[in-house]
């Protein structure tokens, strides 16, 4: 009997692996670009572009990328071309927050929401946007007209027991502008052991209803087990690590999870994006500590690309839909104050197309070899 018990999770696991698979969109590496390596700021000065952590796209060619120990966001236009390859950076402008923070990522404040008791309506849009700080760690609204920040975000308390420099790293603004995606870096102290040569970590992607939202979307928490390291040729002493630095919201509870690994040797950095889907997935809110022990909770994921680029990689956005039918995913390289350039690598996403519904089919399937395999079984190791 225990044969036939030990097949279901087996069954349950494959019905999982083939829908995420029919369900999973594709993406297509299409070119890079240069970001400038400093910029002239409204009182002529020179201002250097160094340590960019998040982007994000507002509309059209428009885009803003946030650095991180800093008080600067950088806007910019994009030109892409039909099928995504990126032709030109042009009006590239710099705007002085009033904070200095580690800003991690960054998120377009949607219209009609509510910050600090203040509705904020369509003509804001592109005018507000919304920071993750790792070092507070929060959430907030700033104004791109005077850099003006907000009041934090609602978060749950668990994510402030963050490790130094492994905090709130992504954040992305779900397509129903309901609300938000974030997720640590690394596995919080709470939770779990940070990434080690051999072993990966586990974070939480944090599900975060917007202000002035409504009932339909609530606070919820997902487990994410991201690899460990790539492997590498070592040159010097030191740690290697890997994390989770972006998020890219498709919606319905579907996302793109940008991981990168850095080591001491080369190639020094790696990158890999993940498709998850969160839908009917264990929300762990209420799991109080010790998160990374319980693997029966983590979401499944499923790998749609990974490569070294020899940058980088730390934010990821959804950009506008291209004459080709596709998508365009902008990512973002980090410098690192090591001297290399400020990148932008740009990809394309095809959603899947339409098929039968799969997991039904699955299923029905599952339970037919799951009868026929429990016969086998009990004509095989029953008695005599």
């Amino acid at each position: 009997m225990g044969r036939i018990v030990g097949f279901l999770p087996f069954a349950a696991s494959l019905l999982l692996a083939t829908s995420l698979q029919a369900s999973a969109p594709r993406i297509a590496l299409r070119g890079t670009i240069e970001l400038p390596a400093s910029v002239t700021d409204a009182a002529g000065r020179d201002v250097p572009i160094a340590g960019i952590s998040g982007v994000t796209w507002f509309a059209a060619d428009r885009y803003a990328a946030v650095l991180d120990n800093s008080d600067l966001i950088v806007c910019f236009r994009l030109t892409l071309s039909a099928g995504g390859e990126p032709l030109a950076i042009s009006d590239v402008e710099v705007v002085r927050l009033r904070e200095t923070h580690d800003y991690e990522d960054i998120a377009p404040w949607p219209a009609s929401s509510v910050d600090g008791g203040t509705r904020h309506q369509e003509d804001d849009a592109g005018r507000r946007v919304l920071v993750c700080e790792e070092d507070t760690p929060a959430i907030r609204g700033v104004s791109l007209d005077d850099g003006g920040l907000g009041e934090a975000l609602p978060l749950p308390g668990i994510l402030r027991s963050r490790r130094p420099n492994r905090g709130l790293e992504a954040l992305a603004l779900d397509p129903d502008h309901r609300h938000l995606w974030t997720a640590t870096e690394e596995a919080l102290a709470d939770d779990g052991p940070p990434a080690t040569a051999d072993a990966g970590t586990v974070v939480r992607i944090t599900r975060v209803p917007l202000p002035g939202g409504d009932d339909r979307v609530t606070a919820a928490q997902f487990a994410y087990a991201v690899d460990p390291p790539h492997r590498f040729a070592p040159v010097f002493g030191g740690t290697p690590l890997s994390g989770l630095v972006a998020l890219a919201a498709l919606g319905s509870g579907r996302l793109l999870v940008l991981e990168r690994s850095g080591a001491p040797g080369l190639p020094p950095f790696a990158g890999r994006i993940h498709f998850v889907d969160t839908t009917d997935c264990a929300d762990v809110s209420a799991i109080a500590g010790g998160l990374a022990a319980l693997g029966t909770c983590r979401v499944a994921k499923q790998r749609l690309w990974e490569d070294s680029l020899g940058v980088n990689l730390e934010g990821m956005c959804l950009g506008p839909r291209l004459a080709s039918g596709d998508r365009a995913l902008v990512t973002v390289a980090d410098n690192g104050g090591i001297g290399g350039p400020n990148r932008i690598v740009c990809f394309t996403i095809a959603e899947p197309a339409a098929t039968a519904p799969l997991p039904a089919l699955a299923l029905a399937a599952l339970a037919a070899g799951g009868l026929a395999l429990a016969g086998f079984l009990a004509g095989r190791f029953g008695s005599p």
